[in-house]
């Protein structure tokens, strides 16, 4: 009997849960890409398996609270073939230094993340990234293989971003907006302000509101909830975990969302979004990969000059921060857009 040869494949990006989801079209791109039975590993930390876990195309995902060294050794007997690095960081580095001392010989592919061009970008308004998204850097790592991209369009795959298996509730005969509350840095923020009158605004158009957010949100959702005191009003800020998040968002009619990980899951499961810009910008390759064709997205108004400020939104130059400038009225009015 002839023996079946399996090419085993790492993939390796720890966070976060934004960057995570949009690895998903690598890992549909290897099995299209490479010949016979491949099987897909996945590395990330613990908080954001469930981007991953029981995707499908991934065999194992393997999680880390720390260090590689939690799984280093028994990653060693498994006898990987290729490594393909989307993180590239001292850590990933480690680990993959520590993978050639296994079974066999491990070959690594590692994303080129073009950091220096985003600090051109950022510094001096010069862009050298010409529009070209993380995705297509993610999906560039797999070059030696062939053109990623012409792979999947071969197999009827348009190369969008994927979730695990997310239920979704039937649709009321009301619309549903969900709100997703927060994000990682404050120039990324939506303040609490214009969530006021984004809720005020939603329930007095007749639309049910889901607040949706980690436990980072759990105190402004309370607030929220207590200022508008309505039947209509739903808070699941803090209080559900990253599935009941997606279903959440999946089964909402329109999602209101800055530049976060509930952007990137939204453009996943095709709900049309008011994306709100601050600090970032889409010219750091960090869009919403094929999105929702109703989607929006709005960036401060005046000044242009001078964005974005930073490559995490972590600072801002401008006096009024970028994030405030732009209004919930311009918000109100793209949501009001998209179910006309």
């Amino acid at each position: 009997m002839k023996s079946i040869t399996v090419t085993r494949v790492l993939v390796i990006r720890f966070s976060s849960m934004g960057d995570v989801i949009l690895t998903s079209p690598v890992v549909r791109a290897l099995h299209a890409l490479l010949e016979g039975e491949v099987e897909v590993h996945f590395l990330t930390k613990s908080a954001f398996a469930a981007a991953v876990q029981g995707l499908s195309g991934v065999k194992r995902v393997w999680t880390i609270d720390r260090t590689t060294a939690e799984v280093e050794e028994e990653m060693q007997a498994q006898g990987f073939h290729y490594v393909v690095d989307l993180h590239a960081n001292a850590r990933s580095a480690f680990l993959k230094r520590g993978l050639r001392k296994g079974e066999g010989r491990t070959f690594d592919l590692t994303v080129d993340k073009r950091s220096l061009d985003k600090i051109w970008l950022v510094r001096t308004g010069w862009d050298r990234l010409a529009g070209q998204h993380v995705v297509e850097r993610y999906l560039d790592t797999l070059r030696p293989f062939g053109s990623a991209l012409a792979a999947l369009e071969s197999r009827g795959d348009d190369g969008r971003l994927s979730l695990p298996h997310v239920e979704v509730t039937p649709s009321k005969s009301r619309k549903k907006v969900a709100l997703a509350l927060g994000a990682a840095h404050t120039g990324k923020s939506i303040p609490e302000a214009h969530w006021e009158t984004i809720v005020a605004g939603v329930l007095e158009a007749g639309h049910v509101v889901h607040l949706v957010g980690g436990p980072e949100e759990a105190e402004m959702g309370q607030r929220l909830s207590a200022k508008h005191q309505s039947a209509a009003l739903v808070n699941g800020a803090g209080e559900l975990s990253w599935p009941e998040t997606f279903s959440a968002m999946a089964s909402a009619d329109v999602l209101i969302v800055g530049d976060t990980g509930a952007m990137h899951a939204g453009a996943a499961l095709q709900v049309p979004m008011v994306v709100v810009w601050g600090c970032t910008s889409p010219a750091l390759g960090m869009g919403p990969w094929r999105a929702h064709p109703d989607t929006v997205q709005l960036e401060p108004e005046q000044p242009e000059r001078s964005r974005p400020c930073s490559r995490l939104g972590d600072r801002c130059r401008h006096r009024t921060p970028c994030i405030h400038r732009v209004s919930p009225q311009r918000i109100l009015g793209a949501v009001g857009d998209i179910f006309s």
